[in-house]
């Protein structure tokens, strides 16, 4: 007699065809990049909206998808350029 198998028994579970389909993926895509730190800092409301405004202007000319972390790190960038003077 076959075993039972209870509820909560999946059965694509077992699927080769499965485990090669839906592969674990990185919470945060830069998590996995090299060389980069994770921080975090606070910014007003307007410094958000701002910011993701930005992010659709850049979208909108170049059809890609800028994501905040490489705007702050642009941003960074630009300061630490003019302070630099």
């Amino acid at each position: 007699m076959k075993p039972r198998r209870s509820i909560a028994h999946d059965p694509l579970a077992e699927s080769e065809i499965m485990k090669d389909f839906y592969k674990p993926t990185p919470k945060d895509p830069e998590e996995s990049a090299p060389g980069l730190v994770k921080a975090t800092f606070y910014l007003t409301p307007d410094d958000i909206i701002a910011l993701e405004e930005l992010q659709l202007q850049i979208r909108k000319r170049t059809g890609r998808k800028a994501n905040k972390s490489e705007l702050m790190r642009e941003a960074i960038a630009l300061l630490v350029k003019e302070y630099s003077k």
